[in-house]
């Protein structure tokens, strides 16, 4: 049996500890009632992100990092394998795929590294793509989990209150989740898989609404209304405004600097509140009552 998780191991083993650093944002907490389940951001909420959001986004070059990751899964690293060449095909990706319906496209990065490896006449099996993908991004992206977030998924567990992600993901977001709770899969780790929405598995992204579409729909089946959850994240724009056009609660997560989001230059935002404002994920728990 193929262990796909153990091609993207990197993400995990090529970190290094990251200080989270905070903001000058005040806190504002209120009592929310008849929360039934909370849904979750990823980059920059439950994990510290050196970019802020998953790596397919960032259009930094990293060279450097590209010849590391090229260098561990054996590939050579002069003939050209390029980090222009790939921020190439994720636009050209995206660009084919965007429409009125898909106004936010997503690229799944292991097709995009395939097709950069191909443009230089590179001939691979697909896992040495999918370890490239994930050595690239442990090296462009760094993550450390982000303070408080074990615990505070801890207690939504213990306490059996639904838990979800809504996330703009790729591949390797999975294992980064996994590796805060030392779970085998999202279960173990106290997630309902159908309270998961990741974009690659549907090539949008935030703010686009198809991913909190998909969740709505899994809440109405579990009998669980919109403003009955409420969402976690860090971008006032992808996650704060993106969930309250779904009818989610929201808390507008904003402890950390690189990846704190307030969008007050875009129109969406400029009048937006967030129904909590935290600067702690532990001060969740101040907000909404467990069952």
């Amino acid at each position: 049996m193929i262990d796909q998780m153990e091609w993207m191991k990197a993400v995990v083993d090529c970190r290094q500890p990251m200080n989270q650093q905070t903001t000058s944002v005040e806190p504002q907490l209120s009592r929310l009632t008849g929360i039934r389940a909370v849904i979750f951001d990823v980059y920059g909420t439950l994990v510290i992100s050196g970019s802020g959001d998953v790596g397919s986004v960032d259009a930094t070059p990293h060279d450097q990092a590209l010849g590391s990751a090229l260098e561990a899964v054996g590939l050579p690293t002069s003939g050209g394998i390029t980090v222009e060449n790939l921020h190439r095909q994720i636009a050209a990706l995206n660009a084919a795929r965007k429409n009125a319906q898909c106004p936010k496209p997503e690229v799944d990065i292991v097709e995009a590294w395939r097709m950069t490896l191909s443009d230089a006449q590179v001939e691979c099996p697909i896992e040495t793509v999918v370890r490239l993908a994930c050595q690239y991004e442990a090296r462009a992206n760094p993550t450390w989990p982000m303070p408080g977030a074990a615990e505070l998924l801890d207690s939504l567990r213990a306490a059996k209150t639904p838990s979800g992600i809504v996330s703009n993901a790729q591949i390797f977001t999975i294992p980064l989740v996994l590796d805060l709770l030392d779970a085998e899969d999202l279960p173990a780790a106290g997630f309902d898989l159908d309270l998961c929405v990741f974009s690659n598995r549907y090539r949008q992204a935030k703010p686009g609404p198809r991913l909190f579409d998909v969740l709505r729909e899994a809440l109405t089946r579990q009998g669980i209304r919109s403003n009955e959850a409420i969402y976690v994240g860090n971008d006032m724009l992808n996650d704060v405004w993106a969930a309250s056009q779904a009818g989610l609660r929201t808390a507008w997560f904003a402890g950390e600097q690189r990846s704190c989001r307030a969008r007050a230059d875009d129109p969406r935002c400029q009048s937006l509140q967030p129904d909590v404002v935290l600067t702690s994920l532990m001060q969740l728990l101040q907000c909404i009552e467990l069952q």
